[in-house]
């Protein structure tokens, strides 16, 4: 699938992933690559990207890498597993996914938040079911 093929099917039905205003920049072969604008509306105090904004970004990123190698109709996270190393002000933000393992039902995918200097912000480890 193209990329934007992808993305107006998400924006069409999800409408989180059109307030996140997020953008793919590279969905293939078990791998994503996608990316966020800095806006205000997504910090908290002290002016740094909201916890809950890097998780779904990471969840978005394995999603999509998990969708590149999915042959079923859909597929949902099965789990989540996030370690926030540094805080985030330093936008845009790019999260890359990529698959790891996986089977017929399964994939375990490895996901990475990034700042605009390249920064690690977070590291995660995902489980998607398959459907």
């Amino acid at each position: 699938m193209e990329i934007n093929q992808v993305e107006n099917i998400l924006k069409d039905n999800e409408y989180l992933f059109s307030f996140l205003d997020i953008k793919i920049l590279k969905i293939e072969n078990g791998y994503c690559e996608i990316m966020i604008p800095f806006k205000k509306e997504f910090t908290r105090l002290g002016n740094i990207l909201h916890g809950g904004i890097i998780m779904t970004l990471l969840d978005y990123a394995g999603a999509m890498a998990v969708l590149s190698i999915n042959k079923r109709r859909n597929q949902v996270t099965q789990e989540l597993k996030i370690n926030f190393l540094e805080p985030m002000k330093d936008g845009p933000f790019y999260s890359k996914g990529e698959v790891i393992k996986s089977n017929d039902d399964v994939a375990i995918v490895s996901i990475e938040f990034y700042d605009s200097k390249g920064k690690l912000g977070a590291k995660a480890l995902g489980t998607w079911y398959m459907k």
